[in-house]
């Protein structure tokens, strides 16, 4: 596979400075050999430049005095490197057919130019769509439809009643729609199992992470908008709802019946309470557990800053006697004022 540097600005725009020369592959600019283009998006980088032996360049228009090479001109070069890169390294395509060694209900339906590998199983009622492509060992339930141009790795579990849209990607080990986590106590205290019959629904251009798990809704379905893009290892309770091009990192744990915005950023480990809404382009920094809804799109950090032993020792005793100091402190300043009073009394006389 090999393109002109004016045929990847017909497909993603750009200018062409230089010569048009071929390239081969995209690489880091410490990494690129001779037939290949590499990129220059951060200034720390640019140490690296000088020794670089690409055959050509994205970076932007200021920064072509730092190299002589053939370059593409893009006001942002990093994500002109993420178009490149894809279209040098698609998804892998497997075999396309129907493999002997799966199961497919006879009342199910597969597209055009599908893939369902060895082991796989597609329920009652099911519809695949066009271009999918399902690998070994995952299991499809009923009443499942997912959309056209679909990648499904293996060893994928999706539980009855879910909906995916077009163009999507699930990692392996993914769980979708199992029961959300709903019981019932009694008066003895003893649990009684709610029916989570609500399923999933997922947008379009969605990617999951592996062995992420996404729980169906207790009536109406969990939903992942358009555009999210879920990382490993990440647990989204039942009824929650994710808003579009929202991006949540790994060890996030998302409780039941919260709603999160569209274009948020959760970082890795954060934690939300259940019945949490919180409003659109708003970022929780890691580790940083959110307790009550957020309406205000900021940064938003609760995260204690790591520190050697002996110092976290020595900060944790005094962390544990908070209420007593604050307790303190509001009788010293009872006092003071008293004293103040006091003083201004005798000042008078």
């Amino acid at each position: 596979m090999q393109y002109k540097l004016s045929e990847l600005i017909a497909k993603f725009g750009g200018i062409l400075k230089g010569e048009d020369v071929t390239v081969t592959s995209i690489m880091p600019t410490d990494k690129a050999l001779p037939g290949e283009i590499t990129f220059f998006s951060d200034k720390k980088f640019a140490k690296e430049l000088p020794m670089c032996k690409a055959s050509a360049i994205i970076m932007k228009e200021a920064d072509l005095d730092k190299i002589d090479l053939p370059a593409i001109i893009s006001d942002d070069p990093y994500l002109y490197f993420a178009k490149v890169s894809s279209l040098f390294n698609p998804l892998p395509q497997l075999a396309r057919g129907v493999s002997e060694t799966s199961f497919v209900d006879v009342t199910a339906t597969i597209g055009n130019n599908c893939a369902i590998s060895q082991n796989v199983v597609i329920g009652k009622k099911s519809v695949i769509g066009n271009n999918t492509q399902v690998y070994p060992n995952s299991v499809i339930g009923e009443n499942v439809v997912i959309g056209d141009n679909v990648t499904i790795y293996p060893n994928v579990t999706i539980y009855a009643n879910v909906k995916i849209g077009n163009n999507c990607i699930i990692h392996s080990g993914v769980i979708i729609g199992a029961d959300g986590f709903g019981y019932a106590p009694d008066n003895k205290k003893e649990r009684h199992k709610i029916p989570q019959i609500g399923g999933v629904c997922i947008g379009s251009n969605v990617e999951i992470g592996a062995n992420t798990t996404i729980d169906g809704g207790t009536f109406g379905p969990t939903t992942i908008e358009n555009g999210v893009v879920i990382d490993n290892l990440v647990q989204i309770a039942h009824n929650v709802k994710i808003g579009a091009h929202s991006v949540i990192a790994a060890q996030v744990g998302i409780a039941g019946s919260s709603v999160i915005g569209k274009y948020c950023i959760l970082a890795g480990s954060a934690g939300i309470a259940d019945h949490i809404n919180i409003c659109d382009h708003t970022v929780i920094g890691a580790y940083t557990g959110i307790g009550k809804s957020i309406t205000t799109p900021d940064l938003y950090m609760a995260a204690y800053p790591f520190s050697n032993y002996k110092d976290y020792a020595k900060n944790a005793v005094h962390i544990r006697h908070l209420n007593e100091m604050q307790q303190r402190l509001k009788d010293l300043e009872k006092q003071f004022e008293q004293i103040q009073g006091d003083a201004n009394v005798h000042a008078k006389t």
